[in-house]
């Protein structure tokens, strides 16, 4: 059995461009050294799609041959599919498997040894099955299979990894006694071809106020905006950019832009981000924009507290009292000074994705010495 290498066993695309654990990955690991760890693409170098289509060729040709076109075809086809890849990437050959999402593990659990070290790290901002549960109420069939697979993963984990203490308590019910929890600090990459030269015009007679992300409950978007419109009646030189898919919001002090394949663009262009999250992970956003060094309004819950204290050019707030960020809102907001590389100087500092794999590897030589 190999171990000396773990093997992060990811059965779909890693794409920079993603969020969750497929952009983490883009981001820390992807281009880096395999000196101590394997990616299950290295080894499987078939694209996830077209594995996808030459199974579904197999089904059609098994449905056939049983003449049983009751059988669920869709149940059958991701059978086959992991069943397949855990062959092909020959994860049963390595020691120590690493999972970044709960329902990975659940689909390949028949398959995976008492002898193996299963490590965990969901991505989440709150309890997976939750989250799904948000996306799609009405899909039960679905959602239990989620409930099922984040308990079945918490209870095998043999190592839970999570970016902070912070994040521990998001997780507090599906952590067992005999959970081992580590820490990895994550890091993200700086696009070094973005400079102040890629930014937006945006009215030098405001304070510009910008939210990027999902318009939902859970990332406090109702919170940024409500407390924007109180603000804006007590003054009338703030401005709110906002970026992401939603409903349109067309009203006076607010610029809705939409979904932006250049986010860094618009870092480079407000004079301060507003994360308002009611329960925080560790965002690749925020870390991406303490790159441009733009001044940030931050909730400081959970994995996020991390932030609390560590730079003049983030002011946080708690969430559960909205009228801290509207005091933030009317208080002593100026206009940004790019002279300020405070923001910069920590992300060069703690949260680069070369200060992530030096973490990575230590960890990596930690477990293989107790787990060994």
């Amino acid at each position: 059995m190999i171990s000396d290498k773990v093997l992060i066993l990811f059965p779909y695309e890693i794409n920079i461009n993603n969020g969750g654990p497929s952009g983490f990955l883009a981001h820390n690991l992807l281009d880096k050294p395999r000196d101590c760890f394997v990616l299950s693409q290295d080894i499987i170098k078939t694209h996830p799609e077209k594995i996808t289509k030459k199974i579904d060729y197999i089904i059609k040709r098994i449905l056939f041959l049983w003449k049983n076109r009751g059988k669920d075809k869709g149940k059958l086809k991701e059978e086959f599919f992991y069943k397949y890849y855990f062959e092909k990437s020959e994860a049963k050959n390595y020691k120590y498997i690493f999972f970044h999402e709960t329902i990975h593990f659940e689909r390949f659990r028949k398959y995976i040894s008492e002898n193996q070290v299963i490590i965990l790290q969901s991505h989440s901002p709150e309890i997976p099955s939750v989250e799904y549960r948000d996306w799609a109420p009405l899909n039960k069939e679905e959602i239990s299979f989620r409930e099922k697979a984040e308990k079945e993963a918490f209870k095998r984990a043999d190592i839970i990894v999570f970016p902070n203490e912070g994040c521990v308590s998001i997780y507090e019910t599906l952590i067992t006694d005999r959970s081992k929890i580590k820490y990895i600090l994550s890091g993200a990459k700086k696009d070094y071809n973005n400079d102040r030269k890629n930014s937006y015009e945006l009215p030098e007679d405001k304070i510009n106020l910008m939210y990027i992300g999902r318009r939902n409950k859970i990332k406090g978007f109702d919170i940024v905006l409500e407390t924007f419109r109180r603000a804006r009646e007590k003054r009338k030189d703030i401005n709110l950019v906002i970026i992401g898919n939603g409903e349109k919001i067309s009203e006076e002090g607010i610029t809705d832009i939409g979904f932006s394949k250049n986010p860094i663009g618009w870092y480079n262009s407000a004079d301060y981000l507003i994360n308002a999250n009611r329960q925080s992970y560790f965002d690749l956003s925020v870390i991406e924009a303490l790159t441009t060094g733009i001044p940030i309004i931050m909730a400081d819950n959970f994995g996020h507290g991390y932030y609390k204290g560590k730079s003049s050019l983030i002011k946080t707030f708690n969430v559960d009292s909205p009228d801290e960020l509207y005091e933030i809102l009317t208080g002593n907001l100026e206009k940004r000074d790019y002279k300020k590389r405070e923001n910069m100087e920590l992300y060069e500092k703690n949260l680069t994705d070369g200060c992530y794999y030096e973490r990575f590897k230590k960890f990596v030589r930690e477990i293989m010495d107790t787990e060994g």
